[in-house]
């Protein structure tokens, strides 16, 4: 059987960085995310016809070992058959993409939040953020109907990658919807530094003042403007001691107020809008590229096998784009990393040329308070 270049290439870099995968799981996942890389879509059936056209075999034949791919052990054919277990591929995913990882301030910026497929499934997410885009490293996924608390599943997701990122000062950015105390010290447990939008409901207390005001009155009289601090927030089990960052540029409709343990000026409020990117990474799964919102899957542990298959496919075509350079705030890239590397592809496979993949370059941030960068981020693809 012909095996192209480039594809013998990616089955040799899955196979290495995912050690405990056998011979057949590695090359498996190696085909099935080469190709929903090329394709533009995580569909089976045109997955199964471009592979069937790159190795001559039979269409239905390459069909039915992706789907066992995504299979329970019991469900598929023969015996002493080993499943995919995607928890396992957390740790390793994370150490690939840091082995990638180039940033002069040595900050690595993840988020965390949930995304949900009609009323099928819900996709509780920790991912790597790096030029407009999210790469998923660690994800489960639950029916979007189940009742029952998210916290433990948090919790599993973070102690699954947290020992593999002490050689960098790593930020942890989630949305206000997400906000929660546990959640707070779970992840300074981790080494890392929380930055958690929080609503404007309850008390604050200045530390240097020991004045005591609203959240919401603090807010209004910031205003057009930043303003950062050491607190303590809210009361009784919910205290919290921290940094307050509120910013309210004159475009926000409303402020962010952000809760950190890093000391005040030591992070700026506007690194929060970084978050963003990872609903653009969602988006890039689902209708931007690998249309994920097409599928018909039913089964939650199949999707999250099938999330792994994504995340590779994403960090594949994030490693591909050309190698970036710093570019002056006023210059900040139009086009994502993940929509350079997709174009970047196509361009070398018609030409024939050998690809190279890059590092993951991440353009160093302002310093605090530069609040034009956040008119400036991109989120399109």
């Amino acid at each position: 059987m012909f095996y192209p270049p480039e594809l013998l290439t990616w089955t040799a870099r899955v196979s290495s960085h995912l050690p405990h995968l056998s011979k057949s799981q590695a090359q498996m996942l190696a085909w099935y995310s080469f190709a929903v890389s090329v394709v533009q879509g995580c569909g089976i059936s045109q997955v199964a016809c471009y592979l069937s056209y790159v190795f001559g075999q039979c269409e239905e034949t390459l069909r039915q070992r992706l789907r066992e791919t995504l299979y329970d052990a019991g469900d598929k054919r023969g015996v002493h058959r080993r499943e995919i277990d995607p928890v396992l591929c957390f740790a390793p995913l994370l150490k690939w993409v840091v082995s990638y990882w180039m940033s002069e301030d040595q900050i690595l910026f993840l988020a965390l939040d949930a995304t949900t497929l009609r009323q099928t499934f819900t996709v509780l997410s920790v991912s790597v953020l790096v030029g407009s885009c999210a790469i998923p490293v660690a994800w489960t996924v639950l029916p979007a109907t189940q009742a029952g608390e998210w916290q433990p599943h948090w919790k599993g997701l973070l102690r699954a990658v947290y020992r593999l990122t002490k050689p960098l000062q790593v930020m942890v950015l989630a949305d206000r919807g997400l906000y929660a105390k546990w959640l707070f010290d779970e992840i300074v447990i981790c080494g890392w530094h929380p930055v958690l939008r929080i609503n404007d409901q309850g008390h604050v207390c200045l530390r240097t003042t020991g004045q005591r005001l609203k959240l919401s009155q603090l807010a209004q009289l910031c205003q057009g403007k930043q303003w950062q601090g050491e607190v303590s927030c809210f009361s009784a089990d919910r205290r919290l001691s921290c940094t307050l960052m509120i910013v309210w540029n004159t475009t926000q409709q409303e402020p962010w107020l952000l809760v950190t343990d890093v000391p005040p000026f030591q992070v700026s409020p506007s690194w929060y809008a970084l978050r963003l990117w990872i609903e653009a990474g969602f988006k890039f799964l689902k209708s931007a590229a690998f249309h994920w919102e097409r599928t018909r899957m039913k089964d939650p542990v199949r999707a999250e096998r099938l999330w792994l298959v994504l995340a590779l496919a994403t960090l594949r075509v994030a490693m591909l784009a050309p190698p970036a350079k710093p570019l002056p705030l006023v210059a900040y890239p139009r086009l994502s990393l993940f929509k350079h590397g997709l174009i970047r592809q196509l361009a070398f496979l018609t030409l024939a040329r050998p690809l190279s993949f890059s590092p993951l370059f991440f353009t160093p941030l302002p310093p605090a308070p530069c609040l034009e960068f956040l008119n400036l981020l991109k989120t399109y693809p």
